[in-house]
């Protein structure tokens, strides 16, 4: 099967919108002062919160590939918060 760039730009956005939600599901939005509705890349009041949320990525990217935590531990711990957001 091929896959042609409108498929994969269709996967790509798919993907990126289910990461958002899973973002707003862990409340960073609200952590981070991110107002839904506001656009992060032209708002100067954003540019701190995008920025600290970044860098908080960045660390928990570096954390993952440190071996520092299990992936498969927070794997097991995120499906039990998974499951308390639903209830």
């Amino acid at each position: 099967m091929q896959i042609n760039s409108r498929e994969l730009r269709r996967a790509r956005t798919r993907t990126l919108i289910q990461l958002a939600g899973l973002m707003e599901k862990a409340k960073l939005l609200e952590t981070f002062h991110i107002e839904l509705g506001r656009d992060m890349q032209k708002d100067p009041e954003m540019k701190e919160s995008v920025t600290a949320l970044f860098k908080g990525l960045l660390v928990l990217k570096e954390m993952g590939e440190s071996g520092e935590v299990s992936l498969q531990l927070f794997a097991l711990q995120g499906v039990k918060e998974l499951k308390k957001t639903k209830s």
